[in-house]
Order: C-alpha cells, then structure tokens, then sequence
C-alpha cells in the first residue's frame, strides 16, 4: 500500500478547509433579493438591473437572488394577487437580509405586507405613488427611492423646441395615459405640477384601445403638444361583445399603441418614460432607471455592511433623467430641440435612427 506523503496529507487539508470555508462563506453571506414588479425582458427592467449591477459588484460579501412578477404583461388583478402571494412565500422560504423591491406593483402586493417586520428589511424603488400609500411612512424597516417624473427638464424642453418658438401665446399641453398604477401615480404628479408659462390642459385616461384612439384625436384639435407614460393597459375591445373593462384580457401590444399613436397624432408625442423612443416613439424625456437601480443598491449596502437601520437612511426622490429619441421621427415632426438633447441621446446610447 502506498503511503501518503506529509505534503500531500498537507494539501488534503487544506482543500478539505478551503471547501469547509467556502462553504460556510456561502451560507452565511448575507442575501439580497431583488423583486421586480415586472419580466426581465422590459427595457425599463433591463436598464434598472445596470444599475444595480454597477453597484452589487462584490458578490463575495453577499449573495444576490432575482425575482419577478411580470405583472406588467399580466395586469389583471386575480393574476398581480397570484403574483403577490407566490412572491411572499418565496420570502418567507428565502429569509433574505434586505428586499430590493420595484415599481409599485411589488409594493401594493407584497412588501406592505411587511411593514415593521423585524426579521425583513426592505429597500423601494419605482416607486411612482407615495410611500404613505404602503404604509412605509410609519415603517422603522423601510427606506427607499421615490420615481419621479423629471417635469422640470420637460417644461424646459417645450420652451426651448423651435416649433413652439412661433406661437405667439403659451404652449398647450395634454397628457393622456392608461389606467395602470403607475399612470396613476404619473397622473398625481403631472396635475400637482406648477406648468407655467405652459398651459397644461388636464388629464385624459383610457382603458381601452378605441378610448385611446379617440382621444388622441380629439386632443389634437385643441392642443400643440401631446404628454403620455403608460399605454401597456389598454384593452382591446372584441367586435360584437361588451366589454368589461376591469376583466378584459385582450392587450394592445405597446409596439402597436406607440405606432398608431405617431400615425395619427395631429400634433407632436413625447413621453415621460425613455422606453417610449425604442418602441416607436419621437421623444422621451424620462426618470433614469439606472439611477432606480444605483441608489437602491447603494442603500441596501449600507443596511447589511454597515449596519445602518433603513430608518436612518432618509426616503429620496429621483433627481437624474434620460433623453431618447429617433431621428427619422424627429424630423418627420419638423420638432427640433438644441443640440444638447440629441448629445444626451446619444451619449445615452438612446438616439434611434
């Protein structure tokens, strides 16, 4: 029989302790999970996720694990509850130190329901609504980023577009946007907000396809430039049948919303949401997403390596935006702007031919 060498017996050992260590490493890593709203294949997603990932680069220090709703292809109630619970056992299985947890959907349906538990901590992000409406306002277990709408940067840009520079009189705005809880709380900040010296003509929403449609047209007749964020929640109404418009399941998809939309439009379309340009659209003026998902990060960081209670961290709002637009579209409009929001599209990766 052969004998086993000291050296060899050595670096048994010390495999055998590497592997003991990494695995007691592995186990005892602090966990993040990161609870989307919506599915990984939605730009919006897909840019937030950069952003967390510019941050939780270090993955030694703490394990991070993915979740999704994918309640945006899915709007229905019966299914956002369905989501909910299925997320809220995943939690009570994982036990995970810090929640990063975004948009509002995965607020409303899973960590409200957590709220001054003392074994979960939660950080929001995307979150278009208050955090009283969540109950996080008298949470000592939560702390977050609040989405908001960059409608300074917006009012700016209708003062400084070149087609509104003729008129003679205020620029006339509307907005119109589907019935989907982020439009809502869209809709919160849009009607709170000082326009002046634009004229901010008043919110229109609509719940199905041909709502939509006849009030674009409608607002074209009366105003010079058209506002929207969210159109993915609109119904498509069968020939024949009454539609009920809380249950209806039949979706118009977004590419089909956003091209109908700059067809028919009599007047120019931007929107508030940068995703707005790769789907078809003009112009977007829009909450950062990686800022949605760098400053979450950054928070949850400080929760589980230093220590800090998410109480002491204060709740913020967005502060950076993103331009996005298309050329071909652009210029089809006539709709110029200075030279400085083409640089940011553009440095943005976001300026479409």
């Amino acid at each position: 029989m052969k004998k086993i060498s000291i050296e060899g017996l050595i670096i048994a050992l010390f495999l055998i302790l590497s592997l003991v260590w990494f695995g007691w490493l592995n186990m005892t890593r602090p966990t993040i999970l990161i609870l989307h709203s919506y599915a990984p294949d939605y730009s919006w997603v897909k840019d937030i996720n950069i952003g967390l990932n510019r941050v939780l680069n270090s993955k030694y220090q703490y394990q991070v694990r993915w979740y999704y709703m994918d309640t945006k292809r899915h709007p229905f109630p019966d299914y956002k509850k369905s989501a909910g619970i299925a997320a809220r056992h995943v939690i009570e299985k994982m036990k995970p130190d810090v929640i990063i947890a975004i948009d509002d959907d995965a607020q409303e349906y899973v960590t409200k329901y957590f709220v001054n538990d003392p074994k979960i901590r939660i950080v929001f992000s995307g979150v278009n609504n208050n955090a009283k409406d969540y109950g996080f306002d008298k949470a000592n277990n939560v702390t977050g980023l609040l989405e908001r709408l960059p409608l300074p940067a917006i009012r700016d840009a209708l003062q400084v577009a070149d087609n509104f520079k003729s008129l003679g009189r205020p620029v006339r705005l509307s907005f119109i946007g589907d019935y989907s809880a982020p439009a809502n709380g869209d809709i919160k900040q849009v009607e709170n907000f000082d326009w002046g010296p634009v004229q901010f003509l008043g919110v229109t929403k609509a719940h199905t396809f041909l709502e939509w449609q006849e009030a674009i047209k409608k607002m074209g007749t009366n105003s010079d430039v058209i506002m929207l964020t969210h159109y993915r929640q609109l119904t498509r109404p069968v020939a024949g049948k009454t539609v009920d418009k809380t249950k209806d399941k039949t979706l118009v998809s977004a590419k089909e919303a956003v091209t109908w939309t700059e067809t028919n439009s009599k007047v120019p379309v931007f929107s508030a949401n940068g995703f707005y340009s790769e789907e078809g659209g003009m112009l977007a003026i829009g909450t950062s997403p990686y800022e949605q998902g760098e400053i979450p990060a950054k928070m949850a960081l400080k929760i589980i390596l230093d220590g800090v209670p998410p109480n002491k961290i204060p709740i913020v709002s967005s502060t950076q935006f993103i331009v996005t637009m298309s050329e071909a579209k652009m210029k089809a409009r006539g709709f110029e702007l200075p030279k400085v929001y083409e640089a940011a599209a553009r440095t943005g990766n976001k300026f479409f031919p």
